[in-house]
């Protein structure tokens, strides 16, 4: 007799009531944390006022991700976070410094979460995407966030970020978090909509390479 099908349960991770008692205080903790760091950025404040767009960077960088946000940007960001365990951390995490996220990856809820970023961008919030999450592989660029920026004819921000020192996770993505009161440079570059005859893969090819160009450095 053949085993009855899987039925794969796609519904996110949350963070249990009883841990509330100490997120808070991690919390906490990790915003004076990112008071300490130096942040130097190629501009005062982005200019957003022309409309939403979809935000890039690499998911090594996620610790800083809520500062910059709320720094340099106007807007209100809706990131997209996994439906993992670790997700419902960073998505608790997300909550205390003001970002709202959605729930799905490429391979759970991509449909969903798809659209309910595209409904929110249409609202006038950006969409933060880590185009090599949420299992990688690292510094690989899936073009989910592609598909977005056409379903809502919205450009791109590519958000560079480099730690001059850090300490690195054994993750699938090295994650990092910078030493406090060490400097982050931050590299905010406009990329345009996909064109309607422009290939993915060329699109995918040039924003990978305008991540690298920003990201990668003394960390």
């Amino acid at each position: 007799m053949s085993e009855a099908p899987r039925i794969l349960d796609d519904t996110p991770a949350v963070v249990p009531w009883y841990h509330w008692v100490w997120v808070l205080p991690v919390a906490l903790f990790l915003r004076l944390w990112l008071a300490t760091l130096r942040f130097r950025c190629n501009v005062e404040r982005l200019d957003d006022s022309e409309g939403a767009a979809v935000l890039l960077l690499w998911h090594d960088k996620l610790f800083v991700s809520s500062w910059v946000a709320n720094r340099y940007f106007t807007r209100p960001v809706t990131a997209l976070i996994s439906t993992s365990k670790d997700g419902a951390w960073l998505v608790a995490f997300f909550k205390f410094m003001g970002i709202t996220a959605v729930r799905g990856s490429s391979s759970r809820r991509g449909a969903a979460a798809l659209m309910t970023l595209t409904r929110s961008m249409r609202a006038g919030n950006h969409a933060g995407i880590t185009p090599d999450g949420p299992k990688g592989p690292a510094l690989e660029f899936k073009s989910g966030a592609v598909s977005l920026a056409r379903l809502t004819r919205s450009p791109f921000v590519v958000m560079g970020i480099r730690y001059h020192t850090c300490w690195r996770m054994r993750s699938w993505d090295s994650f990092a978090m910078p030493f406090p009161f060490s400097r982050v440079e931050v590299t905010l570059l406009r990329e345009p909509m996909p064109a309607k005859d422009e290939a993915d893969e060329i699109v995918v090819s040039r924003l990978q390479a305008r991540l690298n160009e920003t990201s990668l450095g003394p960390s």
